[in-house]
């Protein structure tokens, strides 16, 4: 019964996984006729899927994002950016190109809803996401691009030119026509926006041969455009492009261009159904020109009470732009996004430093402890082995007393005292060695640690006093700035120093300066 239950559970794992990997593989292969095939097909596949029986958190994230951006590519209405949460919380742990996708959906989703403000923070996580992985240039170019538009929409003019112009950068990057006509198109509407017509031209110009290349059902936006610029010098030509532009789809900017053609032609009833067509948009910034093109027709045509009650539109209007503007404040979101971004690298950088500078002063006690105690083992190690010795003689002077210097404990003895000796010389030998070479004009340049710690040592047969002032009354000091008060305490002058030592003037200065600092007062 017991290995049945554990087969049972193997048999679920393994089944679980070759789901989780049938249903990626899917994902992966819609993802693929969406970019290669077609994005109708794409959803046909998607809407196969029932998401609440996903309960692998990968499959459901990309799910999602496949489907939101399949929805937008087919112009689908969305009523919610809600289901992109679920992608932007998964990536942001595992797939930072993922989540600058998930993200710039979003804000697309959000910019359709009217929320402006939500949407371009969103892509500003984008923006600063895809610094990572710049070789992705189309989704670069569709940062910049949305960025550019709806700065655009809210006049923000200086960072929509901006942007337009990285997208633009981006496209011929790519060498691809499509992107490359709707940036050109993007930076001829914020140069004409702005007043600078010769600018403007100069990019229309170059958008227009590549107009016609574009899919049919995209390329009504741009004969709006085109037909708009057209007004003041071929109105005829003008006519035409709006004309194509609403057969393709109807739209408020080919209409808002109609209405002028008719009003100008003195077509009064073809330009006012013209202008409240275009009346319908959402876009406020819009919908006070209209209302401006017709309050303007209404005075020329003496109609003074639909007059004022269209400047009272528009007044509400402005009001309105003025009070939503002031409540989204997209310029101040956008400079206080940078100066977070900053301060956030800033700190980073400070963060790096403190833990690089911590890691030091660790490095350093460690050093200076392993200093300590090996200083302080050497001399314990001296001083036992003097201390052995004068046990083994006091025994060895007993034994012969006592008549047993033919013993075995007199050989052991002697034995022992000759190791110590041997030990307790090498150590001062070299000592002795070190402090004769430097007091007979040599340098300590080729010196290991140990040399400094046996010079003083020996040095100790000679003065203990000196050493034992030093031990007691400074702090820490390792042998080798215990050997440079040496060299001060018998007389040596700073040039001499300077030689011994091998070192300048100012670490002179400097050696002394920390002696003295360590002082115990």
């Amino acid at each position: 019964m017991k290995k049945l239950s554990i087969l049972l559970v193997l048999s679920i794992f393994v089944l679980s996984g070759c789901h989780k990997s049938s249903l990626k593989q899917q994902l992966v292969e819609i993802d693929s006729v969406a970019e290669n095939e077609s994005n109708g097909k794409a959803l046909t596949m998607l809407d196969k899927i029932e998401p609440s029986l996903i309960a692998d958190e990968e499959c459901l994230a990309y799910y999602w994002l496949l489907k939101m951006r399949t929805e937008i590519r087919l112009q689908r209405r969305i009523s919610s950016a809600t289901p992109l949460d679920i992608s932007i919380e998964y990536y942001k742990k595992h797939d930072k190109l993922k989540l600058a996708r998930a993200y710039c959906y979003k804000a697309f989703v959000l910019d359709n809803l009217g929320n402006i403000k939500e949407a371009v923070i969103c892509l500003k996580e984008a923006e600063q996401l895809i610094k990572d992985v710049p070789a992705e240039l189309k989704l670069s170019n569709l940062i910049y691009s949305i960025l550019g538009r709806l700065n655009h929409k809210v006049n923000e003019w200086n960072y929509s030119l901006d942007y337009s112009q990285k997208a633009l950068k981006s496209a011929y990057k790519l060498n691809d026509d499509y992107y490359i006509a709707y940036s050109l198109m993007n930076i001829y509407i914020d140069y004409h926006d702005m007043g600078n017509q010769d600018s403007a031209k100069y990019y229309l110009d170059k958008c227009i041969p590549l107009v016609d290349q574009l899919p049919e059902n995209e390329r009504y936006s741009f004969y709006a455009n085109i037909g708009n610029a057209f007004f003041d010098s071929d109105i005829k030509q003008a006519e035409d492009y709006l004309r194509k532009s609403v057969d393709i789809k109807p739209n408020v900017f080919a209409y808002k261009g109609l209405a002028r053609i008719y009003y100008k032609n003195g077509e009064r009833e073809k330009a006012l159904e013209m202008w409240h067509k275009a009346l319908q948009t959402d876009n406020m910034y819009l919908k006070a020109e209209i209302l401006q093109a017709l309050y303007e027709s209404q005075q020329d045509e003496g109609d003074y009470k639909s007059a004022s009650e269209t400047a009272m539109q528009i007044a509400s209007l402005k009001d309105s732009i003025t009070q939503k503007e002031k409540a989204d404040n997209i310029r101040g979101l956008q400079e206080q996004f940078e100066i977070d971004r900053v301060q956030a690298v800033e700190e980073h950088r400070l963060y790096m430093i403190v833990l690089f500078v911590g890691m030091l002063l660790l490095l350093s006690m460690a050093a200076v402890t392993y200093l300590v105690y090996r200083n302080t083992k050497s001399r314990e190690e001296l001083h036992n082995t003097k201390l052995q010795l004068d046990r083994y003689r006091n025994e060895l002077k007993v034994l012969e007393q006592e008549g047993k210097s033919d013993s075995r404990e007199v050989e052991r003895l002697t034995q022992k005292i000759n190791e110590l000796q041997v030990k307790q010389g090498t150590l001062l030998q070299n000592g002795r060695e070190r402090y004769e070479e430097v007091m007979s004009g040599g340098t300590t340049i080729r010196w290991k640690r140990n040399d400094f710690a046996d010079c003083i040592e020996y040095y100790r047969t000679i003065d203990a006093a000196f050493v034992t002032h030093m031990e007691t009354s400074y702090r820490h000091l390792s042998s080798k700035y215990i050997f440079f008060a040496l060299m001060q305490h018998l007389g040596k002058t700073d040039e001499e120093l300077q030689h011994v030592m091998a070192i300048g003037q100012n670490t002179v200065r400097s050696i002394r300066s920390r002696i003295n600092s360590t002082k115990i007062e």
